[in-house]
């Protein structure tokens, strides 16, 4: 049982005497912080009243850290674990909200060291492991991050930050030192998508033709099938494989990666019908100037979703160079084509988040492997 079930909040009603608000739109916001402070002035009466109140304690310190006033969350939790005798469990829950508060508030060493206190009492609960592996995450502590996860037996998450770590290695030039943290990502989860991506990247870099063929093979039929995308749009990009630079298909256009992109149109050409991967198996096609094959491998790719606007987009396009078009008419089209091209292609299944980069751990809600292709325009 997780530790935090111990401390399940019980219902309180608080007393308001003030007259109702029929505010609305604009004011919500408002009304909604006007509710909260007074939450806060009425539970901080009952814990002057009921010193011995710990759930209210806790309760009281959360409602200041949602507010943002960290110091006064933090003095409530300190006057908590300080408290002679305090039962044990009490004094770990109040260490990991303390860990929480000292996060909120930038405050990273801090926060470590409060759950790891916390960690001290209450063992390896999922809670605090969780809180001490996002804490190693965000300062690049991927060794550590992959470890957490380990004991969480998240084995996706720990995979996925082993690949951060031998990326690191390769970028220090410790070679040997990254291909064997890869092979223990594999080895933990051979479906890994940034770890499969991040093996195909080299043996592309590396010029590997023939490897890179059959690692192709085995990372399509591993990697689960919503992500296969994600390995060819990562492969189309010239920078790494966790970097922040948005990817140009514009920049693969080297006469060096046509024999990888045939290799990798060839493997797509077995897969399963799949409408994502029919419309990259004809971009890779294009790619490689063989206009004429990724005409029919858009219409496939149609034929699969009539609504695939990027499809659609890519065979406009084409279309245009057999037609006879002023020249102001062809700008205007070029102009109205560039536009849609920059409409951002990826989003979370989970929140909605859009962006033209792909990502394994959404920015916004957090979730793992929630990027999605946006086949139609109203996704």
């Amino acid at each position: 049982m997780s530790f935090l079930s111990v401390f399940k909040k019980k219902k309180m009603t608080v007393s308001d005497n003030r007259a109702p608000s029929y505010s609305s739109g604009g004011n919500k916001g408002k009304s909604s912080i006007a509710d909260t402070r007074a939450a806060i002035d009425e539970l901080s009466k009952v814990v002057k009243d009921t010193p011995e109140a710990v759930e209210i304690y806790l309760a009281l310190g959360n409602l200041y850290r949602s507010q943002g006033e960290i110091e006064r969350a933090a003095q409530i939790r300190n006057s908590l674990i300080v408290r002679p005798g305090l039962d044990p469990a009490i004094k770990a829950r109040a260490l990991y909200e303390l860990g929480r508060d000292f996060s909120r508030g930038g405050f990273l060493d801090r926060a470590v060291n409060a759950f790891e206190k916390a960690r001290e009492i209450e063992g390896d609960s999922p809670e605090i492991l969780t809180e001490l592996a996002e804490l190693a995450a965000g300062g690049r502590e991927f060794e550590k991050a992959a470890h957490y996860y380990s004991k969480l037996r998240q084995y996706v998450q720990q995979a996925h930050y082993l690949a951060r770590l031998a990326e690191d290695e390769f970028n220090e030039g410790e070679d040997a030192q990254g291909s064997r943290i890869l092979k223990k990502a594999l080895k933990i989860s051979p479906s890994s998508t940034e770890a499969w991506l991040l093996v195909l990247s080299r043996l592309k870099k590396e010029g590997s033709l023939d490897k890179f063929r059959k690692k192709f093979h085995t990372a399509l039929s591993l990697v689960p099938d919503h992500l296969r995308f994600v390995i060819i749009e990562g492969l189309l990009a010239e920078s790494l494989v966790f970097g922040d630079t948005p990817i140009n298909m514009a920049d693969s256009i080297h006469d060096r990666n046509f024999p990888f992109y045939e290799a990798m149109v060839e493997e797509i050409e077995q897969a399963d019908p799949d409408v994502i991967i029919h419309y990259y198996g004809a971009r890779l096609l294009q790619l490689c100037g063989k206009q004429d094959e990724a005409g029919v491998w858009l219409e496939k790719t149609l034929m699969l979703n009539q609504n695939f606007w990027l499809a659609r987009l890519e065979l406009f396009n084409l279309a245009q160079d057999q037609q006879q078009l002023t020249s102001c008419f062809k700008n205007q089209l070029d102009f109205f084509v560039n536009i849609a091209r920059k409409v951002q292609r990826f989003t979370c299944s989970g929140c909605g988040f859009k962006r033209d980069r792909i990502f394994f751990i959404c920015p916004k809600c957090r979730s793992w492997h929630s990027i999605t292709f946006r086949k139609e325009l109203n996704q």
